[in-house]
């Protein structure tokens, strides 16, 4: 009897024993599957590719967008959008607001000047006629202090729009550019942007704007978030229609630079697409012909 017991207990043991063991193998196992996310969201973040962790049934830019507007819902939204340092006052002085007047409403974009203190890029829409056909005029680029103060008004001698400038362009958001050459160099402004291709992967960005409208804030505006790359089958990123991204643009008018904050280079315009959905437009064969072509025109004016 005292036999049969022995055997009974030494088999639940055994029992037992082989559970813990089986929970401790899969606590490991579930840690190990947890590092691994933890290392393949770095992956992700870092810009690798990732598509093996998206739904088969989702495309990729738009997942990741979709998950990036949820984060923006919870508490580091406060985190993406910041008040300007004054460093970044310094860094960020070539970015102002080109203002125009339609039928005697004010019509508004961000703009930043590249290359030279009196030529600026900013969104053709800018200077497109409304629904009745009246064309804005007494366009002025103004520069504005911490304080939201206008330290200039510079009229805007002429503009040269993609829209405009070359067939069958007009309207295509992803054309919607425009080399805006001032009557006099910003004297308040001390500093150019820098202004480039943009690759095509996601990766961190910064976004420098201002309100829309003719309102009283005219405080300069700083956020931060992600532009998401985009499956373009083989179409130049010039040719795709935006790149989407998650930054907190309420406040903020279209023309703002999108800087790529790991370089600090600009790589693309931020709008708004038909569709309603924030977007970022890249530099086009024809904007950098531009820009090369009004800085060389800069340089033989400075040059006589």
């Amino acid at each position: 009897m005292r036999s049969k017991f022995h055997v009974s207990s030494a088999k639940t043991l055994l029992s037992r024993l082989a559970l813990q063991a089986g929970a401790i193998m899969l606590l490991v196992a579930a840690v190990a599957l947890a590092e691994r996310a933890h290392a393949s969201s770095g992956l992700c973040a870092a810009g690798s590719a990732c598509d093996g962790d998206l739904p088969a049934a989702t495309g990729k830019s738009t997942y990741r967008y979709e998950t990036a507007l949820q984060r923006m819902a919870g508490h580091d939204a406060a985190v993406r959008r910041a008040e300007l340092s004054d460093q970044d006052y310094t860094q960020f002085s070539g970015v102002g607001v080109i203002a125009c007047s339609v039928d005697g409403t004010a019509r508004t974009a961000t703009a930043f000047l590249v290359g030279a203190f009196d030529i600026a890029v900013t969104v053709a829409h800018e200077f497109e006629k409304d629904s009745i056909g009246t064309a804005p005029t007494d366009c002025v680029y103004n520069s504005m202090d911490s304080l939201g103060q206008v330290r200039e008004r510079i009229p805007v001698l002429y503009v040269k729009s993609q829209w405009q400038s070359e067939a069958g362009a007009s309207g295509q958001p992803a054309k919607d550019l425009a080399v805006v050459r001032l009557s006099q160099p910003s004297r308040y402004a001390q500093r150019t942007m820098p202004l480039g291709r943009f690759s095509g992967a996601n990766g961190p960005i910064v976004m420098i704007g201002y309100p829309s409208g003719s309102g009283a804030d005219t405080i300069k505006r700083k956020a931060r978030g992600t532009v998401y790359d985009r499956s373009g089958d083989g179409v130049a990123a010039a040719n795709l229609a935006g790149f989407p991204h998650d930054v907190d643009t309420r406040g903020m008018t279209a023309g703002a630079p999108v800087i790529d904050e790991r370089t600090g280079v600009i790589i693309g315009i931020h709008t708004r697409l038909p569709t309603s959905r924030n977007a970022m437009i890249t530099m086009t064969d024809w904007l950098e012909t531009t820009l090369r072509a009004e800085m060389q025109s800069h340089a033989e004016a400075r040059a006589n």
